[in-house]
């Protein structure tokens, strides 16, 4: 008996931080409490007097920063470019970084340096890294990491041009590699001023390479990982590069195709409701008001940068962008939002609906699985009635607010996307707990944030009941 005992012991033992986390704790809740204690500690960072120039901001505002940086979002109470030291803004960095790869990652990444993964080890990383099998999850982690860093160093040196002939050397390095990181993350933060990227409306170098890189971050690891293995595949064969379209999976496919879309359409939209509007593009050039509509298109995201003010935008242009926000980027990117995929599955599901020829939903000839299309309207659902809720909460806190500025908010926060109509800085404590909510929920995910709390109950797939009669529409 005392051997079984200390057999059983000496097994405990030898499980791994992770399995024993796993044991006590699901992916979902483990995922929040990382980012949790993230951001508990940028927000202690960021009131360090070192972070700041000239007096601190209250914990309060360094609070919302921490969960704007950390959930890549980029709504702030205070303007960052002023209000925070080199050392504050390294801190920015560093947990915008965090917050774009994942905590979980980045902790993989220093699991992976000691030995391999565990099955129950894959699950949990594989969950934080948004990989839907525990195929090759070490190679997978490993090629985020590398991919993040090619991107923001392409788009370092790309921005470096710029910023060192205007802000000299120094400056102008540590403004580029802030801004790619920013803008690779979908972060929305920018170390120039209050005004975001205005200033730089016309300029084709910086306008390029920061949609590039929101872009680029917004696609998703997957997508570029295909890509990058089936040029190489295909190029080693003496292929022509535009044959490998037809070659893509259904998830790239849909990703691509969905986010040519919106980009093409919110380009047009944005062009059609501002030209004449003196207040955003309508006395720009023609290069300029191209590179502002088209900036506008992509920023909307989840990035957060802006090369013209919102505030001044016109209302219908305001409500339009809330429905791109909401849409978002892709899965297993750096993008928030409900993602492409799910908006191109609801899409094609009504489509298919209308139609009594097509009773399945249908995206590039393969069958959406019904598990798949119940997914995507929990999705559109639970985002709807969260974003309901803090409107409501934000009509309370903020009565003299206007009610279109307030949901514009609100959606830019639960999308992660950060972009505002100038009324960040004037909301009530209660208001800007409100943000903080929205923003961490996006960041996770409504159903990560479900799961976090939900305790398993016994199957009944057994059980079957009868059609209930009920009259629909």
């Amino acid at each position: 008996m005392k051997t079984q005992e200390l057999q059983e012991v000496m097994a405990r033992k030898k499980k791994s931080w992770a399995q024993r986390l796993l044991k006590t704790y699901n992916p979902a809740k483990l995922l929040m409490y990382a980012f949790l204690i993230v951001i508990m500690i940028g927000s202690i960072l960021l009131s360090l007097p070192v972070s700041n120039q000239g007096k601190p901001a209250s914990y309060i505002d360094n609070l919302f920063t921490a969960v704007s940086a950390v959930c890549v979002t980029g709504l702030s109470t205070v303007t960052a470019a002023s209000q925070y030291s080199h050392f504050g803004k390294v801190v920015l960095m560093f947990l915008m970084e965090i917050g774009g790869i994942g905590p979980m990652t980045i902790i993989a990444i220093l699991f992976l340096r000691n030995k391999k993964m565990a099955t129950d080890e894959r699950k949990l990383f594989a969950a934080a890294s948004g990989k839907s099998n525990l195929y090759k999850v070490e190679d997978y982690i490993r090629r985020i990491i590398i991919y993040t860093v090619i991107f923001e160093l392409c788009g370092f040196a790309l921005l470096s041009f710029r910023m060192t002939g205007i802000y000299g050397l120094s400056e102008g390095l540590f403004n580029s590699l802030f801004l790619s990181i920013s803008a690779f993350t979908n972060a929305g933060f920018d170390p120039i001023g209050s005004e975001s990227l205005c200033t730089y409306v016309g300029d084709p170098i910086i306008n390029m390479a920061i949609m590039t890189l929101i872009v680029f971050g917004g696609l998703g690891f997957m997508v570029w990982f295909e890509l990058k293995d089936l040029f190489v595949a295909r190029f080693k064969r003496g292929t022509a590069l535009l044959k490998k379209r037809k070659w893509l999976s259904e998830h790239s496919s849909t990703v691509l195709k969905t986010t040519l879309w919106l980009i093409v359409s919110g380009f047009v939209l944005v062009y059609l409701f501002e030209a004449e509007n003196a207040g955003t593009i309508m006395n720009l050039e023609g290069d300029s008001k191209f590179l502002a509509c088209l900036f506008q298109s992509v920023t909307l995201r989840t990035a957060g940068f802006a090369t013209i003010s919102f505030g001044r935008c016109t209302r219908p242009l305001l409500l339009i962008m809330c429905v791109y926000m909401l849409i978002g980027g892709s899965p297993g990117g750096t993008a928030g939002g409900m993602k492409t995929t799910t908006i191109a599955v609801l899409y094609n599901s009504a489509i298919n609906t209308l139609d009594d020829s097509k009773p399945d939903a249908v995206i590039s000839n393969r069958r959406i699985a019904p598990s798949l299309l119940k997914h995507a309207y929990v999705i559109l659902t639970l985002y709807v009635s969260i974003t309901f809720l803090a409107v409501m909460g934000l009509t309370i806190s903020e009565p003299s607010t206007g009610l279109l500025e307030l949901i514009f908010e609100a959606v830019s926060a639960i999308a992660t996307v950060g972009v505002s109509t100038g009324i960040t800085s004037s909301l009530s404590v209660g208001g800007r707990i409100i943000i903080m909510i929205l923003m961490f929920i996006g960041r996770l995910g409504p159903l990560s944030v479900y799961a976090a709390f939900h305790k398993e109950r016994k199957l009944t797939n057994h059980i079957t009941y009868p059609d209930a009669n009920i009259i629909i529409g």
